[in-house]
């Protein structure tokens, strides 16, 4: 198929994932990534500080960290796991007269976005279309990958077309494969309405981010809607995980939530990890191992929803976007959901403070 003149031989997909580490030894250089992502971690430093913070606190954590990987088989699955998505959709537009070359870019795999770019320079690419394998929009996720392929493009002087994805948090697709792997597990567990809460699970997000405009707490709330409609006898409950830091994260937490559901008399959760389309640390330890040692002791029975992975609803999402794009029917401008600049926090907010200090000193020194 030929749109707007171009070849499909000239156009190509590109989906957006977290990454994870293959190996334990990638554990470190992972932790970096992400802790240097200013998207993530918002600090007022310059660059090269919060680098060098990152790198020393990536060193200590990734012993632990490790550790956690080592129990659920020594390495990430998302890696594997986005490559046999990859796999099923290239099947779909295989189908498709004119499908185009998929790539996949993990944004905190040291080193593959850069390679993956380097893929698309060297393939003569002219229009990329992004797909975030991340179903609801925020600058710390979607964004910040678009940021980084945006920069690596720009960087290489390489002028490519790119159109986004932005989101997907009630498609119908979506929306029922969610439902028909919930439908499984209650089935399975003869679970009831009266004593069972479907736990919604999301990873956390800091509340000031929500507060200045990042819209990924209204997109989860839309997943949790469409699935109460599909199931309108059940109690449904959002909730947050993975919080870092002292500041005030997105609530309730997890952690602090499932003494309380005991305390109210329900005595089964079923968790249903939202924003996560693939199983991973958070879901494979972080619910399955803490979460759920933490809800038994609470005299709560806990049961896990798996991720869409490779559900053929998910996959049909996916090639049906794609398909939409290729007829120049579907698709965002980049440049609209790059998230908000952080110059000023990382540099010209550091010289501010550098400046009013040297004159705190120098009025003291002054009046002394």
């Amino acid at each position: 198929m030929q749109e707007n003149n171009v070849p499909s031989a000239q156009k190509a997909v590109v989906l957006l994932n977290f990454g994870g580490p293959r190996h334990l030894e990638e554990v470190a250089d992972f932790l970096y990534e992400i802790l240097r992502d200013p998207n993530v971690i918002q600090l007022p430093f310059p660059h090269w500080l919060q680098n060098r913070f990152a790198r020393k606190i990536s060193k200590k954590r990734a012993v632990e960290v490790a550790e956690q990987y080592q129990q659920i088989g020594g390495k990430s699955p998302i890696v594997e796991a986005t490559e046999q998505q990859r796999a099923q959709l290239e099947k779909i537009l295989q189908k498709q007269k004119g499908g185009c070359k998929i790539y996949v870019a993990h944004r905190y795999l040291a080193g593959n976005a850069e390679s993956v770019v380097k893929q698309i320079i060297e393939d003569q690419i002219e229009q990329l279309y992004a797909i975030p394998m991340y179903p609801h929009f925020s600058y710390a996720t979607t964004g910040s990958s678009l940021e980084q392929l945006d920069g690596l493009l720009k960087k290489q002087g390489y002028a490519c077309t790119i159109q986004v994805l932005r989101s997907y948090p009630n498609h119908p697709y979506y929306i029922e494969a969610l439902s028909d792997l919930l439908k499984k597990e209650l089935s399975q567990h003869t679970l009831v309405p009266q004593e069972t809460l479907i736990l919604c699970s999301a990873h956390g997000l800091p509340q000031s981010y929500v507060d200045k405009g990042d819209p990924y707490l209204m997109e989860l709330w839309s997943t949790v809607e469409s699935l109460r409609k599909q199931f309108p006898e059940w109690k449904f409950q959002l909730c947050f995980q993975s919080r870092v830091g002292p500041a005030k994260w997105l609530q309730p937490y997890t952690d602090e939530l499932l003494p309380e559901l005991a305390k109210q008399g329900v005595r089964s959760v079923l968790f249903v990890a939202l924003s996560f389309v693939n199983d991973h640390l958070e879901t494979l330890f972080e619910i399955d191992h803490t979460y759920f040692e933490l809800a038994r002791s609470e005299g709560l029975t806990p049961y896990r929803v798996p991720a869409v992975e490779t559900h053929p609803r998910f996959i049909e999402l996916l090639g049906e976007q794609t398909l939409l794009w290729n007829q120049g029917l579907q698709g965002m401008d980049l440049p609209l959901l790059l998230p908000p600049s952080q110059h000023f926090r990382r540099s010209s907010q550091w010289i501010l403070y550098s400046w009013c200090l040297a004159l705190l000193i120098a009025l003291f020194y002054a009046i002394v």
